[in-house]
């Protein structure tokens, strides 16, 4: 399908609805099909286009990562193909035919062996890509059968081999088989071998089962931390540390320096920080990864950034956003000017927040520029710019060249300093609508940091749209959630009166293959959404305290985080334990 934005010249036709021209081809495309029979929404469509076209991943698995329904979109594009659809939420695959094939070739290939047919001659395998004739070709040559192909969905996919191999199993088997190895006592030979002994088979595999099992985990963050016991892995998994592997200290240079190799790092410095990136293919989808290292006591410590595109092209309604705070924020960033802040700690969504946003305002009609530090994912349409201190180019000076640049909206990663701030207030101030982040706590909050660097009041009041705090709980396993019913005394830990749970259903994970035991599994934002009207912009000129301003806000339809974290609770999606540690306890 190839999209215009005038109507074709020749042949074709037009879709009002999607504001395009499509030209015809063999076959109208399995995306329209679905809008246009209102099965899938527009927002879904384009976020699915922009997704496959930037990600390589097809339209229907991107439609799927959008949010459309698998059992909706995998017939259909089971019936484009010609093949069967396999549901794999609703069948599980017998173990004859799974034994055949080894988990190694299984994830390679993206194809699982479901059953045996005829005679045991002919093996059906759902595939995520069924007309793969090479992996279809690796399953006849390793089984000596003849395979029949079906479709699934990617996402379903990885969910039921995660479940069926552990992934702590080749990890445990790549640190066995470096026990067979002669280990160095002599720093000084170690580290002229780390660079050599980095390409040793059994160092390769040792890394790529640790970033393989981060990949399944769904862990944001790999952290490599040397220690006096050897180097520790652990995986931030929903935003808690967890622990991976402990690899011995003979192997620790030689696991450091095959990272700094992957990422283009120098092997040879151990002393000064060091940044660097890589590409890591795993379970058929490419990532980016950025790493950074740095000297401690034991030797280094390297934190490895798992960057995924799916986690910036993220449907508004999807991020976890209430309905009336979903319609406020669309408010503030369809303004022609003004500031709009995403606010909260490292770590708490607000990339993914803004990038939300811009997606919604991305279009031919629109000059979108971002200035960066660093440019983590690559959007169609949006001009992206890297900060630079080196050659000067920071964000205060990005944004006077921008203005420059005559966009009509401008993301700036952060607002650091006095400089950029007023940067940003004049950019908001003469007809742009700026979108940046600020490190504070809460929504109020965030008029109080920008007089504390240095702005005045009455510019804060004219140029701030709005303000969005947010923060990210961890959400329940599905597959392992039960009712229960938390203690007293446990409840009043966290700061939660009973009578606020009162008729609630109340739910937590036991624990389970798919969530690898914990209980929890992905993430949704909890939000405070401030819109700055004329009776804020009253308090905000006359200096009014925070509390003060609070009470405006609530009085005015702002909803504590508090309130939405207590909300996901009553509604079964998180636990109160999970409220505790994001949201701070009140005192009853």
């Amino acid at each position: 399908m190839t999209l215009v934005k005038s109507p074709p010249t020749t042949g074709g036709s037009i879709d009002p609805r999607l504001g395009y021209g499509i030209l015809d081809a063999p076959g109208r495309s399995l995306g329209l099909q679905l809008f246009s029979s209102g099965r899938i929404t527009k927002e879904q469509f384009d976020n699915a286009q922009n997704l496959s076209a930037t990600s390589g991943v097809s339209l229907a698995q991107a439609l799927v990562e959008s949010g459309a329904d698998a059992k909706v979109v995998g017939p259909e594009e089971a019936l484009s193909l010609g093949v069967e659809y396999e549901d794999l939420t609703a069948t599980q695959p017998d173990p004859d035919a799974l034994a055949l094939v080894p988990e190694n070739i299984i994830r390679a290939t993206r194809a699982l062996p479901m059953r045996l047919l005829g005679k045991g001659d002919v093996i059906r395998v759902a595939m995520v890509d069924p007309l793969d004739i090479g992996a279809s070709d690796r399953i006849h040559h390793v089984t000596g059968r003849r395979v029949v192909s079906t479709l699934c969905m990617a996402g379903e996919f990885l969910t039921v081999v995660n479940e069926l191999f552990s992934t702590a199993s080749r990890t445990t088997g790549a640190l066995q088989e470096l026990e067979t190895l002669e280990p160095d006592d002599d720093p000084v030979a170690l580290r002229q071998t780390a660079v050599d002994s980095a390409s040793d088979a059994p160092i390769v595999r040792l890394v790529d089962s640790i970033m393989d099992a981060a990949v399944a985990m769904q862990a944001s963050d790999i952290h490599f931390e040397a220690g006096e016991a050897g180097l520790a892995v652990r995986f931030r998994v929903d935003g808690v540390l967890i622990v991976h592997a402990q690899i011995p200290p003979s192997q620790r240079s030689s696991v450091t320096a095959r990272l700094k190799v992957l990422s283009g790092m120098d092997v040879t410095e151990t002393r000064r920080p060091q940044d660097g990136r890589m590409r890591f293919q795993s379970h058929g989808q490419q990532f980016d990864i950025r790493v950074s290292s740095i000297r401690v006591v034991h030797g280094e410590k390297l934190v490895l950034r798992i960057l995924r595109k799916s986690a910036v092209l993220v449907p508004l309604a999807r991020l976890g956003f209430m309905i009336d705070q979903q319609r406020r924020f669309e408010t503030m960033i369809t303004q022609p000017h003004g500031m709009v802040l995403v606010v909260g700690p490292t770590g708490s969504g607000k990339s993914t927040t803004l990038y939300s946003g811009l997606n919604t305002l991305n279009d031919a009609k629109t000059n979108i520029m971002t200035l960066e530090d660093p440019v983590e994912y690559n959007v169609e349409g949006i001009n992206q710019v890297q900060v630079n201190a080196r050659i000067g180019l920071t964000f205060a000076s990005g944004l006077r060249t921008f203005v420059r640049q005559d966009p009509d909206v401008i993301l700036v990663g952060e607002i650091r300093d006095q400089e950029t701030a007023e940067m940003a207030v004049q950019a908001a101030l003469t007809g742009h609508l700026l979108l940046s982040t600020l490190h504070t706590n809460s929504a109020v909050g965030t008029i109080t940091r920008l007089a504390n660097l240095g702005l005045d009041q009455f510019l804060i009041s004219q140029a701030l749209t709005g303000v969005v705090s947010q923060r990210l709980v961890a959400k329940v396993c599905s597959q392992c959630a039960e009712e229960y019913r938390p203690t007293p005394e446990t409840l009043r830990a966290l700061g939660i009166g009973a009578e606020e749970l009162a008729g609630a259903r109340v739910v937590r994970g036991v624990g389970c293959r798919a969530c690898h035991g914990r209980g929890l599994s992905g993430r949704l934002g909890i939000y405070e959404v401030l819109i700055i009207d004329e009776e804020m912009r009253r308090l905000i000129i006359s200096g009014a305290a925070e509390d003060e301003m609070e009470t405006a806000a609530v009085e005015r339809g702002m909803r504590p985080l508090r309130e939405a974290a207590l909300y996901n609770v009553r509604q079964g999606i998180t636990t109160p334990e999970e409220m505790g540690r994001v949201v701070l306890a009140k005192v009853l």
